[in-house]
């Protein structure tokens, strides 16, 4: 197999007569981690539901591996992609131990047996996310950066090979946006797992994604690595407005900020 883990072609998408994606092309490898961005209403979480087969294209070929998105079984697809919506279900009366089990379904199914394998991928799951003084608590009793890698925790238990998260610290605090996203980071490298996140904080991008992927009108308008996106006119170009771009002091990545 090559290193393009999915590969878009010519997506489209309508939703009645309104258009929401048009012509999207592209090869997502694997073991990167990759930033969705762009101005709201343009696309992205679109986009992602239909990598994830939540909604199909009404344009256009996706491939997962070798195969046509399409073709994957359920449970097969599901050992492969793992999802994470923008507003996640409750998980009322759940708790944390039992939300992360969820993600062995993909590999046990309904009327299969929870094998001490599966047994194993959630307790790596918990504590690989710090969450083993959490296992035994209520989900819903949880802070907001505290669910989220309880939901993280679950999606590592389904032992994917690519992540799709939608806005995942959209409710978050600085320090426990900082702390989702590094995390996300330390399993893609340790995993080698193919990431794609929906975010709206671009600086947020720059530090902890391997490509910048941006999307404006249902069409991407540029991508690359964020040293080659995070310039005062590509700025301009996928938001409309001005920006300027500076070297983060410390790290050395790109940081922009309105004019």
């Amino acid at each position: 197999m090559s290193s393009n883990l999915i590969e878009l072609t010519g997506i489209g998408y309508l939703a009645g007569t309104k258009r929401i994606l048009s012509g999207i092309d592209l090869k997502l490898e694997a073991g990167r981690i990759y930033g969705l961005v762009g101005p709201n209403g343009s696309g992205k979480s679109t986009l992602l539901k239909i990598i994830a087969r939540r909604i199909a294209p009404t344009e256009g070929t996706i491939t997962l591996g070798s195969k046509s998105l399409a073709a994957w079984a359920n449970r097969e697809f599901a050992r492969n992609i793992a999802y994470m919506p923008q507003f996640t279900p409750a998980a009322d009366g759940m708790t944390v131990r039992e939300l992360v089990a969820l993600g062995r379904f993909p590999w046990h199914g309904t009327l299969g047996r929870f094998s001490s394998a599966d047994r194993a991928a959630v307790a790596e799951a918990i504590e690989r996310t710090e969450l083993l003084d959490f296992a035994d608590r209520s989900v819903a009793n949880m802070s907001g950066g505290e669910r989220q890698r309880a939901w993280i925790a679950m999606m590592l238990a389904q032992d994917a090979r690519c992540l799709l998260l939608d806005e995942p610290t959209s409710a978050l605090d600085l320090a426990h946006q900082a702390s989702v996203l590094s995390l996300v980071h330390s399993l893609s490298q340790e995993r080698g797992l193919t990431v794609v996140i929906v975010l709206h904080d671009l600086n947020l991008a720059a530090r902890y994604c391997d490509r910048i992927i941006a999307l404006n009108r249902g069409t991407i308008t540029a991508e690359g690595e964020p040293d080659a996106i995070m310039t005062a006119d590509k700025l301009r170009e996928i938001f409309g407005v001005g920006m300027g771009v500076f070297p983060h002091p410390v790290r050395n990545e790109p940081v922009s900020y309105l004019l």
